[in-house]
Order: structure tokens, then sequence, then C-alpha cells
């Protein structure tokens, strides 16, 4: 009996001990823009999976410069990500997978709307907990029209 305490005990353990704290990911390895952006709230970290896809909801305000760069360790290989209109509709505002998975972008803002920013990882074995990694998004804001 105290044998498979004990192993259960271990695998419970070691489970917790492989876990992957990823809270702060974006802040040190998403590159920023220059120093005219200011940083958002609205930037998010994540542990993800390979073949997992995530969404990460925003507001865009009118008037406003976007700097948005998406990171991730490097055993997720290359994220995708999309800007999409968080409505009915769902219209694909930016895919960067057409654009040679580029990992930042800015982008000008007419009319205050809600987006959605989705992130996926090329498809792999999702059950082996090796391709667990963190993947980030930093956004950046700067008032429309602002120059160095």
């Amino acid at each position: 009996m105290k044998i498979i305490l004990y192993s259960i005990l271990l695998i419970f353990l070691s489970s917790i001990g492989y876990g992957q704290d990823c809270t702060d990911y974006h802040q040190y390895h998403c590159s920023y823009a220059d120093y005219t952006f200011f940083y958002s709230r609205q930037s998010k970290s994540i542990q993800f999976r390979k073949g997992q896809s995530s969404e990460i909801q925003i507001v865009a305000y009118s008037g406003k410069e976007y700097y948005l760069a998406v990171c991730g360790s490097q055993k997720l290989g290359k994220i995708r990500f999309q800007i999409i209109e968080d409505n009915a509709n769902r219209n694909v505002l930016f895919d960067n997978a057409e654009n040679e998975y580029i990992e930042s972008i800015n982008f000008t803002n007419e009319v205050t709307r809600n987006m959605i920013i989705q992130l996926s990882a090329a498809e792999g074995t999702a059950k082996k907990s090796r391709d667990t990694g963190c993947a980030g998004v930093v956004i950046q804001i700067q008032k429309t029209g602002q120059t160095n």
C-alpha cells in the first residue's frame, strides 16, 4: 500500500515540477517598438502547446497607432497570429501566415472596435509535454500621427 501511495505522490509531484510559468514571458522575449509607443496592459503571455489555438480579446481605440509583436518558445516553432474583428462576421484583418510569419506589425485604427488576436502553433504531438512552451503578445500604443 505504501508503494502505491509513494508512486502516486511521485507522479503528482513530477507533473507539478514540470509546470512552466509563462506569466511575464512577453515582457522579456518579444520585441518592442521605439520609445514613442506606450506599453498596453492588454499585452499577455500564455502557456502554449503545439497544435493549440488560443484567442486574446482586445479593444483597439480610434485615433491610435498600434504596435503588436508575437513571440514564442523555440520548441513551438513559428507562431501564427491573426487579427480578427470580434463581431458576428469575424473578418480576418491580418494574417501573418500570408506575410512569411512576421512577428510584429503596426496598424492604425479609425474607429474603436473589439478585436481578437488568435495565436496558433504548428501541428505537433500535443500529448508530449515537451511540446509545451510559452507564447506572448506585446501591444503598444501611440496617438496617430506622432513621430519620433
